[in-house]
């Protein structure tokens, strides 16, 4: 039963990392179709935990949900390989094809982005159906009204930037906050209110979470540092009001859970330790690498751009990297490919490292391997930490309402990924120099194929990412040689 359960954990993970594109939200829909539907490894309750972990917890969040369901499926084992299968598609892809790129003229990396634009669609139509289910849910609930605000408040402060692309405007939003702030300031209401809504609390929200975007958006309206230290102060002071109020009991402690938590840590060194073997052989400098990897991946809130920042400075700023390595030809790669954006670069940044160091594809690929394990190590290793204190507190009221929120949150994050999906699919008519019509044509009628299949049919989702994937394929290929 355990080696069935095993073999259905690791091919599951292995499919969806195949398919990841989209960034770091995108695949929660996904995974949970598979997980929760097709292979019924984890009941939804067990999966919305871990949703509403990796999204207070950083590093690479779809490795750190797959994490999660392994841990519950089959123990330590099924924790660290599900992390890998998960992460090893995109990071192995990204890898080879920088170590390719300068023979290949860019045209494997083309007929990815054009495979791409299939995948896109089918991924937009699942995170459509993820905020219309989230929506049909909170009906049941008798809480549709909250879950609206909160899933079209989510949209309007984090998609400005992606609606403005989409229709050419030249401007910068007023409001484009990042997911860490966003979350920040959903979890500020929900500390504060603990779902008990009033007019006063209503005036409180609204007047310090305007104040508060208006400081972190792009446009920086209210720039004053000052400013921006006491709204987090006021928000700190009101969570902590609102959380007292709601803490009714002990807080349960238990050795055997806190002596689980340490044999995961050690796992998780181990799991490191051992696999950056061959690069501590071949490359010198293996031990600042990883320890600037790990800093980056504990720095990495708020998915794909925002880990681009974090890499920069620590890779690029500080000259481990060069700037054309990293900009041309790792961040190129790891955009058109799917998986965590985390786990690619820090396999891409270690095989450049490799590489240069020793001019050998053997030191590339390496210390490749240990940026790879270093990235679902410091991911697998921080959520086994935030898992072991969230579980400190789920039974207290705060957590069971942040249970009943959360998924109207990742709803809203969701419809503003897939904003930004939309542009990334005209964005690859741009590069063509394609009218952008055709692009979105294509994206429409692939989105409606996905609507039909679902409604009259009972093909697999893995099988409709090929079908999108393969259509978009020949379309695009086509639309290439008439123009």
């Amino acid at each position: 039963m355990k080696k069935r359960q095993m073999r259905e954990l690791l091919s599951v993970m292995f499919k969806i990392g195949c398919i990841g594109f989209g960034g770091e939200t995108a695949l929660i829909p996904v995974i949970e179709e598979e997980v929760t539907q097709e292979k019924q490894l984890i009941d939804e309750d067990e999966f919305n935990k871990d949703v509403v972990v990796a999204n207070i917890t950083p590093g690479a969040l779809p490795v750190e949900i797959a994490t999660g369901i392994g841990r519950k499926v089959c123990g330590i084992p099924g924790m660290i390989l599900a992390g890998v299968m998960m992460a090893l598609p995109g990071a192995f892809l990204t890898v080879l094809l920088v170590s390719l790129i300068d023979r290949s003229n860019d045209v494997i990396l083309r007929q990815i982005l054009f495979a791409s634009a299939g995948v896109t669609a089918y991924i937009i139509f699942m995170l459509i159906e993820y905020a219309r289910g989230t929506y049909a849910e909170s009906r049941k609930n008798h809480s549709a009204k909250r879950s609206l605000f909160f899933m079209l408040l989510v949209f309007f402060l984090t998609s400005g930037k992606e609606i403005y692309q989409i229709f050419g405007v030249e401007r910068t939003p007023v409001f484009d906050i990042s997911i860490v702030n966003i979350l920040l300031v959903a979890f500020f209401i929900i500390f504060y209110t603990n779902g008990q809504f009033n007019r006063a609390k209503m005036v409180v929200i609204l007047v310090i979470s305007v104040l508060y975007g208006l400081c972190v958006g792009e446009t920086n309206l209210l720039s004053d540092s000052r400013l921006l230290l006491v709204l987090r102060l006021i928000m700190l002071g009101l969570s902590i009001y609102g959380v007292r109020k709601s803490i009714n009991g002990k807080i349960p402690f238990s050795w055997l859970s806190l002596r689980t938590l340490i044999r995961e840590l050690a796992c998780w060194a181990a799991f490191l330790l051992v696999f950056s073997i061959p690069a501590i052989i071949l490359y010198p400098g293996i031990f600042a690498f990883l320890g600037q990897g790990l800093i980056s991946a504990v720095m990495s809130f708020g998915g794909g751009d925002a880990y681009l920042a974090v890499a920069d400075g620590l890779f690029v700023s500080s000259g481990m990297v060069g700037y054309n390595d990293f900009y041309s030809k790792i961040v190129v790669v790891a955009n058109a490919l799917p998986g965590s954006i985390l786990c690619k670069i820090l396999a891409g940044v270690g095989y450049v490292l490799g590489f240069r160091s020793g001019s050998t594809f053997a030191a590339g690929y390496a210390v490749a391997l240990a940026g790879f394990v270093c990235s679902v190590a410091a991911s697998g290793s921080t959520f086994s930490c935030v898992v072991y204190l969230y579980e400190r507190f789920e039974n207290l009221q705060i957590f069971q309402t942040i249970k009943k929120y959360i998924r109207p949150i990742v709803a809203g994050l969701l419809l503003s990924v897939s904003a930004s999906m939309l542009y990334q699919n005209m964005n690859i008519a741009e590069t063509e120099q394609w009218n952008v019509g055709w692009i979105l044509i294509l994206t429409a009628a692939l989105y409606l194929l996905n609507i039909l299949c679902r409604k009259h049919s009972r093909i697999r989702p893995f099988f409709m990412v090929l079908i999108s994937a393969g259509i978009a394929l020949i379309v695009c290929n086509g639309i290439t040689l008439l123009f």
